[in-house]
């Protein structure tokens, strides 16, 4: 609160006053109003001017030009006259209030609230407090009444600070720094933060904030890796932010590198000579360490430590150390640093890494040669090699991976043994061969329609081919389905998959898309050639077993086996149907038959 005692009045104005109040004998009368004055304080508070009227017009007023008063806060002035409090002047005024101002977060948001009253106009200004130099403004408005203003996450830094005040003459500034601790402030400050080469020996760290951090030099070695540092023996140096410092060498080397490190926590690292003088180089560190009576020691800096040259160590540098003390001695080493005991020095390693892959390409031209000699002195050995190796390949890839799906009616015991037979026989060619003699369970779970429908479905994606074989009974049954269609009768058992698989059969030879995909065969002695019907032969259809080396030949494919090789494979499958086959045509009641069922006749 002000009282009288706080006045500050001009200079001759009291004396004045206080005697012609006295002759008058009237007493003061009240002030009408006060006003903010010129601002003449600092800005933690106001200059207020009063002006108080006397009774009689003649005698004016009396202004009190400026005294001390904060805003929001209640003002009294009190004056009296002499003798002492008789008579009285009192003035208590209630100064405006400055706004209130919170700060919020809203998950990557953050919100400033200032609630103040819905005519009263203040400013508002985001700036950067820095401690060298001046505040830098980055925003600023003239707003009315209350506001809530969103700034985004990354736009955070600890030394943002916000200044709010009313828009008045003199009007106090509230200012609040509300970042200095936030993580998300520190982060961003980081991501500001660059490295810039400003000369061959300066560089400056610019961020927007005061940045509490130790600054070194380090050796970045081509190929990656960590940044092998300089200390000791360059020691560490606090870093100002936006002030050029200068780096302690006598040379720029593409390799050297400065680190920024807050808290003992690696922040920046740049390579400020990159773009200068090129990409990194393959080059060796020296560090020289100068004794008494002019002696010195010769070490390499490498992730392992310092390895002295001449040395057992199993590391580079020490194998080749008589080369680098050799090149050093001769000028071919750029010196980077030097003190009264210690430097630093840069030897160049593209010769012996050219050496190196010399050499092997040296080893390889006399291998080749080798060879070739070879391919010329046993010319007809190696083109037969390379023949026989490149049929076991192509038969491989074709022929042994190529799927094949048999599909038979299942008339007796017999014929199904005949049929095992063949599917054996045809996967030691090999072929990867699918029959319902080898999936019962399957069959029996899915249904003969589903079964053959998958796998007919499956061989064909894979490139394979479907092999129908014709007997008496599966040629029955292609005439009644080309007769009555979908009133053909049902299958003849559980596992019969032929009369199932004609409902997908069918449609693909009515349609032509057959050849390809199909391949038909029967057995001589159980079925003439005419037998077959005649929408089933636009695919080739063979007699087995006398027509054996073309039905493998277009199971496997054209040029994957030499016909020697063929004839030798299709006579092991005719050795191994042969047994079968003659228990199949064996007359009904004879010896050998060891089953007393009937066979259905050609």
């Amino acid at each position: 609160m002000g009282t009288g005692k706080n006045l500050k009045m001009r200079t001759g104005l009291e004396e004045p006053l206080i005697w012609s109040s006295r002759s008058l004998g009237t007493p003061f009368s009240r002030p009408r109003w006060c006003s903010p004055s010129r601002p003449t304080l600092p800005p933690a508070v106001s200059c207020w001017r009063c002006k108080c009227l006397l009774p009689s017009c003649s005698l004016g007023s009396v202004v009190f030009d400026c005294f001390e008063a904060a805003l929001g806060a209640e003002v009294r002035l009190w004056s009296y006259t002499q003798p002492r409090y008789q008579k009285e002047l009192n003035l208590t005024q209630q100064l405006p209030a400055l706004p209130w101002l919170s700060v919020s977060a809203d998950g990557d948001d953050v919100h400033l609230v200032l609630d103040v009253s819905e005519e009263q106009h203040f400013g508002l200004s985001l700036y950067w407090n820095q401690v060298q130099g001046p505040t830098k403004p980055w925003w600023h408005s003239n707003l009315t009444g209350p506001r809530n203003i969103t700034l985004n996450h990354t736009d955070l830094f600890p030394c943002l600070c916000i200044q709010v005040w009313p828009l008045e003459p003199d009007s106090v500034r509230t200012s609040l720094c509300p970042f200095k601790e936030d993580p998300r402030a520190h982060r961003n400050l980081w991501r500001a933060a660059r490295l810039r080469l400003l000369s061959p020996q300066g560089w400056q760290l610019n961020a927007p904030c005061l940045l509490l951090a130790e600054a070194t030099l380090c050796w970045q070695a081509p190929g990656g890796g960590p940044c092998l540092s300089l200390v000791p023996p360059l020691s560490r140096e606090n870093v100002t932010v936006n002030k050029t410092l200068e780096l302690p060498l006598l040379n720029a080397h593409p390799n050297l590198c400065v680190q920024v490190s807050s808290w003992e926590k690696l922040q920046l690292q740049e390579c400020l000579w990159a773009d200068s003088l090129g990409a990194l180089k393959d080059d060796m560190l020296l560090l020289e360490t100068r004794g008494p009576q002019d002696n010195r020691s010769l070490c390499a800096l490498e992730p392992s430590g310092c390895t002295p040259l001449l040395s057992q160590a199993s590391t580079r540098a020490a194998r080749l150390g008589e080369q680098l003390l050799q090149d050093l001695q001769s000028g071919q080493c750029l010196q980077l640093w030097e003190d009264d005991l210690r430097a630093l020095w840069a030897c160049p390693m593209d010769k012996y890494v050219h050496q190196r892959w010399a050499l092997v390409w040296l080893a390889c031209l006399l291998l080749a040669s080798a060879l070739f000699l070879l391919f010329l002195v046993k010319k007809n050995q190696v083109k037969g090699w390379l023949r026989l190796l490149k049929e076991d390949l192509r038969a491989g890839a074709v022929a042994r991976g190529r799927a094949t799906l048999l599909v038979y009616s299942a008339e007796d015991s017999g014929f199904e043994r005949l049929v095992g037979a063949l599917a054996s026989a045809l996967c030691q060619l090999p072929l990867r061969v699918a029959v319902d003699l080898w999936s019962r369970r399957e069959l029996s779970a899915q249904g003969p329609l589903a079964w053959f429908h998958a796998q007919r479905r499956q061989t064909l994606q894979e490139g394979g081919v479907v092999v129908l074989l014709f007997s008496p009974g599966a040629v029955a049954l292609c005439h009644e389905w080309l007769q009555d269609g979908a009133s053909a009768s049902a299958p003849h058992g559980p596992h019969d998959a032929f009369a199932a698989s004609l409902s997908c059969v069918l449609p693909d030879f009515l349609q032509g898309r057959a050849p390809g995909r199909y391949v038909g065969a029967y057995f001589e002695g159980l079925l003439h050639s005419e037998a077959v019907p005649a929408l089933f032969r636009s695919v080739p259809v063979f007699s087995l077993p006398s027509q054996l080396p073309d039905f493998l030949r277009t199971l496997q494919g054209p040029g994957t086996l030499r016909p020697g090789r063929l004839g030798e494979r299709a006579k092991r499958v005719s050795r191994a149907l042969q047994p079968a086959l003659d228990q199949l045509l064996q007359p009904p009641g004879d010896p050998g038959d060891p089953e007393d069922g009937t066979r259905v006749g050609t």
